[in-house]
């Protein structure tokens, strides 16, 4: 999709039949001054899936990755010794951070009696592989991304960490398209792009808003920094991790040192449900991702109520069925290439209308608007010695 189109976040977009040799050898040298890691948070059907095992193979083959961190959550005894063999083609390049081990949920059970760190999620097992990380002091930047991605290649974590390692961005942001038959990105597509403008529409045209909106797939769970700035980020521990990052960016780091880039010219993973109230789906998700937005406007002076909710809503349904149809538009271009259910967009639009009710309860429950965990420079700053005690549970026998 090359395009040379900037509004406030430097983009970067993948030029047809581009060639990433030159790129990866830049890492490559930029990488004996600037170690490099890799971060993956996994369960264990994830680790275990076909993706992760292509994943791992060609981590295998990559020379600038020092290091790779997997942080395996929410998996038994048997799931990790399983675990420690289907990681076991990296060598002594991997880390597997088990978050049930007793001695690091022991770690972790010290923390929560001096800092509340919200419900075990992503954001949970992302932060104490982090903390792992931060303590053990073996790379200086690093690179995040999913297990489940079925187009991983070299070429995809190369561009992800090039305007970190040779430009000095300092944070860089993946973004793709999502397709096959169908159109794929439901979240980001019908619910987090008609949020924004909804939001634009209430609370006019803020730097912050329009930096959010900027994204081209701002729930991408592909990202990069420096260790120095992670260790000082806060993000929720739940589905909203990716709008709390982005957020916790905007208030570190200078727009002009955060870019985004094209990684591939199309991505697939895992596909999910959208779900219900009680689930764990696309509905959470949503949820969460509006809740997080609450918080940072709240944070921001703006008083919200309930008057004030209940037109987020149905702002949110005008913009989102304007999409709906948009959508259906570019379907129709390609001929019917690519399948669309018209009522089915529409009844995914009413179930996220109903999220936003549930972000609205959730913000009103929480006394700090979103359960963010703590950065890893406060952690320390409570308790002595902690990062030392969670190096320690993690690579005891």
């Amino acid at each position: 999709m090359a395009d040379f189109h900037i509004n406030k976040v430097p983009t970067f977009s993948l030029l047809q039949h581009e060639s990433c040799e030159s790129m990866e050898a830049k890492v490559l040298k930029a990488s004996s001054k600037i170690p490099v890691g890799v971060l993956i948070p996994a369960l264990y059907r994830d680790l275990s899936g076909d993706a992760m095992q292509h994943i791992i193979a060609v981590l295998s083959d990559t020379r600038y990755v020092q290091k790779v961190y997997i942080s395996l959550d929410q998996a038994n005894k048997e799931e990790y010794a399983k675990s420690q063999a289907i990681v076991a083609p990296l060598g002594n390049r991997v880390t597997l951070v088990w978050n049930d081990k007793p001695e690091v949920t022991e770690v972790i059970r010290r923390i929560e009696q001096q800092l509340p760190l919200g419900i075990r999620g992503k954001g949970r097992a992302v932060w104490t592989c982090l903390g792992y990380i931060i303590g053990k002091a073996e790379v200086s930047a690093i690179a995040f991304h999913d297990a489940d991605i079925l187009t991983y290649d070299r070429d995809f974590l190369t561009r992800l960490l090039f305007p970190l390692m040779y430009l000095r961005f300092q944070f860089s942001k993946g973004y793709y398209i999502r397709y096959d038959k169908k159109l794929y990105g439901r979240v980001t597509r019908l619910f987090y792009f008609p949020l924004v403008r909804t939001l634009k529409d209430m609370f006019g045209s803020t730097e912050f808003l329009d930096y959010m909106g900027d994204f081209r797939y701002p729930l991408s769970g592909e990202f990069a920094t420096y260790i120095s700035q992670a260790r000082m980020m806060q993000f929720p521990s739940d589905w909203g991790i990716e709008v709390g990052l982005l957020g916790e960016i905007y208030r570190l780091v200078r727009e002009s040192r955060i870019c985004q880039i094209e990684l591939t010219n199309r991505y697939d993973h895992k596909h999910q449900h959208v779900g219900s109230e009680s689930e764990k789906g696309l509905y959470k998700m949503a949820s969460d991702i509006a809740r997080t937005f609450f918080t940072h406007l709240a944070s921001n002076g703006v008083a919200l109520n309930s008057e004030l909710f209940r037109t987020i809503r149905l702002t949110y349904l005008k913009h989102a069925r304007e999409m709906v149809g948009i959508y259906e538009s570019l379907a129709e271009m390609y001929d019917k290439r690519i399948d669309f259910d018209f009522h089915e967009e529409l009844k995914t639009v009413e179930v996220f209308a109903r999220a936003i009710d549930s972000g609205v309860v959730d913000f009103n429950d929480q006394h700090f608007g979103s359960p963010l965990i703590p950065d890893w420079k406060r952690v320390e700053s409570a308790i002595d010695g902690i990062l030392s005690d969670l190096l320690h549970a993690v690579e005891v026998d």
